[in-house]
C-alpha cells in the first residue's frame, strides 16, 4: 500500500522529521513524501529530506520517495494552496494520506489543516511538545513525555 506524507519546510530540521519519527513509531510509515520550500529555507529543507529517507531506514522501511515543492515568496498563498492541493490529488485511490502540520509558519498550517479536512486524508499530524525548552529540538533528545503525536482526524 502507498503512504503519503505532506508537510512543510521550516528555519529546522527537527520541527519537519520529528512528526515523521513519532508516525513511524506509531505504525505509519510513507513510501512518498512531499515537503513545502521556498528560498529561504532551501538549504534546512533539502537537509530535512535526507533525515527523512534515513528515519525510513532506520525503521526497516524501504527509502521513500522525497520531492521537494519550491514556491518563490513563502507568502505567496495561491502557489501554497495549488502545492497542497495538487498532493493531494496525485496519490493512487489506495493510498492512506498524513498531513503533518507541525512545521513551517502558521499559515501553511492552516492551509494544510483545512486541506487535510477537505480532502478527508487519512491523518492529520501534530507534534505537540510540551515546554519551549525543546524547540528545536531532535525527537532522540526529547523525553517521550514531553512530545505528543497528536492525530487531529481522531478528534474531529
Amino acid at each position: 500500500m502507498n503512504r503519503l506524507w505532506v508537510t512543510n519546510g521550516s528555519t529546522r530540521v527537527a520541527p519537519i522529521v520529528n512528526g515523521l519519527i513519532a508516525a513511524c513509531e506509531s505504525g505509519f510509515a510513507p513510501t512518498e513524501i512531499r515537503l513545502l520550500s521556498n528560498p529561504t529555507i532551501t538549504e534546512v529543507t533539502e537537509a530535512a529530506a535526507s533525515v527523512m529517507g534515513e528515519v525510513l531506514r532506520a525503521h526497516d522501511e524501504p527509502e521513500p520517495t522525497v520531492r521537494i515543492e519550491q514556491i518563490d515568496e513563502e507568502t505567496d498563498f495561491e502557489a501554497i494552496l495549488a502545492y497542497i492541493e495538487t498532493a493531494l490529488a496525485e496519490p493512487s485511490a489506495d493510498a492512506e494520506v498524513a498531513i503533518d502540520i507541525t512545521p513551517g509558519r502558521r499559515f501553511w498550517s492552516v492551509i494544510s489543516f483545512q486541506a487535510g479536512i477537505r480532502h478527508d486524508v487519512e491523518h492529520l499530524y501534530y507534534a505537540h511538545v510540551d515546554s519551549e525548552s525543546y524547540f528545536g529540538a531532535s525527537y532522540a533528545t526529547i523525553p517521550r513525555t514531553a512530545i505528543d503525536l497528536i492525530d487531529f482526524r481522531e478528534l474531529v
